[in-house]
């Protein structure tokens, strides 16, 4: 496999997440600089620095000596993302302002996507799918701290997370809550899709506290923060 060499390691980064989120790697699994840049055809600098990146993140776990690993991302770390992204993307919106209606177009489409994919149970898909419906309307605020801090957030990973923990619910349903926010930047009521982005998250911050209360998640050590 052979990389762009342009962007190298934003490249590489989100290769490795869409590899963990899809789980093609294990919690767990040790990830070899050496052996990856080789697959890509690059050097190991650009491996380096998007391993070291990640870790972060919180991605993956990095010691000195041992290299860097897959970490079970836990789902108090997930429901604390979630609340973050409910402020982030609620801003990005507003800053795009009427430029979102341009967007509707990819939004639409990523909107079907989602609850196609939701409806044939195809958890990557809508995984898939779901980031690239958030991540257009964060990169339409024009806002490069907005990006980088949503970046940050993981959930190329993170959405394997909520949906694994939302197996009680109907995952249509909650796919389809993206069709109100579309609806809404359509009619240029951004300030009415800024509330709706919000209350997405907010509504799965809520399903997954249920179910770590349900569980006996909180405090447990699956829920430690090294994974």
């Amino acid at each position: 496999m052979v990389i762009s060499r342009q962007s190298l390691r934003e490249q590489v980064r989100e290769l490795l997440m869409r590899r963990i989120g899809r789980g093609e790697y294990e919690a767990g699994q040790r990830l070899v600089e050496a052996k990856l840049a080789e697959e890509m055809g690059i050097s190991t600098v650009p491996v380096r620095e998007a391993i070291r990146e990640l870790a972060g993140m919180g991605v993956l776990g990095f010691e000195v000596h041992k290299g860097a690993w897959v970490r079970e991302v836990s789902l108090t770390e997930t429901i604390e993302a979630l609340q973050l992204r409910s402020v982030i993307e609620p801003l990005a919106a507003r800053l795009a302002g009427e430029g979102m209606r341009r967007c509707c177009g990819a939004l639409r489409e990523s909107c079907g996507a989602i609850v196609a994919a939701a409806r044939a149970r195809d958890f990557v898909g809508f995984q898939e799918h779901n980031q690239a419906f958030h991540r257009t309307i964060v990169e339409a605020s024009g806002n490069g701290t907005v990006r980088r801090v949503w970046l940050s957030l993981a959930f190329e990973v993170r959405t394997r997370v909520i949906l694994d923990f939302l197996a009680a619910r109907d995952p249509v349903a909650i796919a389809m809550e993206h069709e109100p926010i579309v609806g809404a930047f359509e009619a240029g009521d951004v300030e009415g899709a800024a509330g709706l982005l919000a209350t997405h998250s907010a509504n799965l911050v809520g399903y997954l506290e249920e179910q770590r209360e349900a569980a006996g998640l909180r405090g447990s050590p699956w829920e430690s923060s090294h994974g």
